[in-house]
């Protein structure tokens, strides 16, 4: 069998392996019953205490959690040489309203669904905001994934138990729900017009070796209304450690950290982020993010910067930050955090486990011990974090507003997007549409780079004019590339032309369209906004345009579900614009071929482009528009300019070149010695160029 053959077999077998692929991630995305789940291991199931006979003694039991029915400590017995882990019937809770809510007229934005396995959150909706473009229904998030272990994933579940050194698991524990008298719950739930209940609280006993008497540890949950100075976006969780044993023990929790909020675009995928303090005794605080990677091995959060403050995960538009408060127990200095960054193989959605361990705490005998923690649930919207309160250390959520990580991150600046966020609010508050304030960005950046764009307009017609003499250097020089590359460098610097001037416009807003992009996908003001009021097909500028929507369709990297129009639009001015740039001179034939293939690569940028937000592709295809005017009056005033020359008029010109200007440095030395040496020196010139003519006439 020949190469040939062999060759053409094994990209036959590639193609065929990766239809086979694509078609196993389609019927998997599409049908996940189909296929197997990973294997699980064998969820642990709690020990409850045997029931309580009719004559026990029940009010001599210190250790029976408050609001619940008192349980007996088990008969001492070689049972209770074993540890016992005793939850309860699982009681879900609910806390707050759950119903779209836009115009604020509930006390509570938030609303809490509290699963009893873990005693963790099931889902957090946020009434104000609505889910998706058009769509009255309310944004919930920090629900658990449907696939693995889902009483894994449960945002801040209370997974294990560590007591002198021996780790107990408590994921698979339904927590008993209690009231405390601190917190009773509402007098009828049920009721209409009863208020919604803000708090609730679960419990779970551990029984060490040997002992009759418990462990208790109780998780404590309370929402805020939206007078308080969080807004009502920041939720209490406290866990107390209550020692009713005869003996000090040594505790540690571990509990998850908040799950991803659901990604809403392609591009958008979370960071983790961590405060840290850096030092701490001016109290000053950084931030440090990571980017997100699939199948990156846990990673601690860096504790080289400082101690940690808080951690989280936030994506496009949302937060869900973690912040321990320090009660004297060590809480923020010693908590440990990781974080495992994976892609779920049944939806392909992005997932991060995030897990908080506290440090080994002393609980003395008869004594307790509280770990309360604040957690912001809440949207990355700058109306909420700058204010006091969230601006404020330790907190400094501000800093999240602007997150730029990745490749691009590189390329901009935040003050970048600070700046131009300040713009379009400024604009968006005299024109009332986020998308005509779009446009009158572009107007602004176009004023403010019109001299340099007309300045490498001026510079590459000066170029087109240098044909006759790059076509006698080419037949000069022939092949030797090296000397005529010298020889081109020593006529562009003869003529005072710099190439690079052709490019340094779009050079100029690359910067402010890599900031555009960051905002338009970070800043929550943009999310759902309409172009033209309404009145257009396009009603989310953070969101591709989408025309026409069609059933997806995976093609390698590309993911259509929609015919975008923006971005063809864009590339069809694109192609415009490179048909009607005039195009510096070839000096060798593999710049004539880079300049065809050219023409065809100004498709590539609108291609990468297709799935972008609509309001970047409404900027750049705006800016290009203007750009082809500007460059068709641009060309228009140097021809105008060219004819005036022809016929002795004087028109302003654009400035001389460098080689003009060193020929008139002698002129104008003389010209400033003054009086009787400059007339000397001007006729002395004069005669030396009527000799000259006098010489070639003879010639002739």
């Amino acid at each position: 069998m020949d190469n040939k053959r062999l060759v053409t077999m094994m990209l036959l077998m590639l193609g065929l392996m990766m239809v086979w692929l694509f078609v196993q991630m389609e019927l998997r995305r599409r049908h996940p019953e189909w296929f197997p789940r990973p294997d699980q291991p064998a969820a642990t199931q709690p020990v409850r205490a045997p029931a309580a006979t009719a004559t026990a003694p029940t009010q001599a039991v210190p250790e029976a959690v408050a609001g619940a029915a008192p349980t007996v400590p088990p008969p001492a017995s070689a049972a209770t040489a074993q540890p016992r882990i005793i939850g309860g019937e699982p009681v879900p809770g609910e806390l707050g309203i759950h119903q779209f809510d836009p115009t604020g007229t509930s006390a509570y934005p938030m609303g809490l669904r509290i699963e009893p396995r873990g005693a963790a959150l099931q889902s957090v909706t946020l009434n104000r905001f609505r889910r998706e473009v058009r769509r009255d229904e309310p944004y919930v998030f920090q629900r658990p994934e449907i696939h693995g272990r889902p009483q894994q994933r449960y945002a801040l579940a209370t997974v294990a138990l560590e007591v002198g050194g021996v780790s107990y698991d408590l994921s698979a524990v339904d927590w008993q729900r209690v009231e405390s008298p601190a917190h009773p719950p509402a007098s009828d739930p049920s009721a209409a017009d009863a208020p919604p209940q803000t708090s609730a609280t679960y419990a779970v006993r551990f029984y060490p070796p040997g002992s009759e008497r418990p462990l208790i540890v109780r998780k404590h949950f309370e929402i805020r209304p939206a007078g308080h100075a969080s807004a009502g976006y920041e939720l209490l969780v406290a866990h107390t450690l209550e020692n009713h044993t005869a003996a000090d023990l040594n505790v540690r929790l571990v509990y998850n950290g908040p799950n991803v909020p659901p990604v809403e675009s392609s591009r958008d995928y979370p960071l983790i982020v961590s405060g840290h303090d850096v030092e701490r005794h001016v109290k000053k605080q950084e931030i440090y993010i990571s980017g997100y990677k699939a199948g990156k091995p846990p990673t601690a959060l860096p504790i080289d910067k400082g101690p940690l403050l808080w951690a989280g995960i936030g994506t496009a538009y949302f937060n869900a930050i973690v912040r321990p408060v320090d009660e004297g127990n060590g809480t923020i200095e010693d908590v440990k955090v990781q974080a495992l960054a994976e892609m779920d193989p049944y939806t392909g959605q992005p997932h991060v486990n995030m897990t908080f361990r506290t440090p080994e705490l002393k609980v003395p005998a008869g004594g307790s011990v509280g770990l309360p923690m604040e957690v912001y649930l809440g949207p990355r919207w700058r109306q909420t974090l700058k204010s006091d309160y969230y601006m404020a250390f330790p907190r400094a959520y501000h800093e999240t507003l602007v997150l730029t990580a990745g490749m691009c991150g590189a390329c901009t600046f935040p003050w970048l997007v600070n700046v131009l966020v300040a713009m379009l609010s400024f604009f968006h508050r005299g024109l009332h549409d986020w998308g005509l304030a779009i446009i009158a960005l572009v107007l602004i950046v176009r004023l403010i780079l019109h001299p340099i764009t007309k300045r490498s307009q001026v510079e590459m017609s000066k170029m087109g004019k240098m044909g006759p003499e790059v076509e006698r250097l080419k037949k000069k020089w022939g092949d030797n590339k090296e000397e005529l590359n010298k020889a081109m460098m020593a006529l562009y610097k003869e003529q005072g032309f710099t190439p690079v001037l052709g490019c340094l416009p779009m050079l100029l807003q690359m910067p402010i369209w890599i900031a555009l992009w960051s905002a338009l996908q970070s800043t929550f003001e943009l999310r759902h906004a309409s172009f033209l009021w309404g009145f257009t097909w396009i009603h989310d500028l953070a969101q591709p345009d989408r025309l026409l929507r069609f059933p997806p369709i995976s093609l390698f990297f590309f993911y259509l579900d929609a015919l975008n129009l923006l971005p063809i639009l864009m590339g069809l001015v694109f192609w415009i614009q490179h048909r009607m740039t005039p195009k510096p001179v070839a000096a060798t034939p593999q710049q004539e071929q880079q300049q065809k293939m050219m023409q065809w690569m100004t498709l590539l940028f609108p291609l990468l482009l297709y799935p972008g937000p609509s309001g970047l592709n409404l900027y750049i295809l705006t800016s290009t528009a203007i750009g082809i005017w500007e460059s068709k009056r641009v060309r228009d005033h140097i021809k105008a300019r060219e004819e005036a020359e022809k016929s002795q008029r004087e028109v302003v010109d654009a400035g001389p070149t460098r080689a003009a200007r060193r020929r008139a440095k002698p002129e104008a030395a003389a010209s400033r010695k003054g009086g009787l040496f400059a007339w000397f020196a001007r006729l002395q010139e004069r005669a030396e160029e009527l000799r000259r003519d006098s010489d070639r006439k003879k010639g002739k």
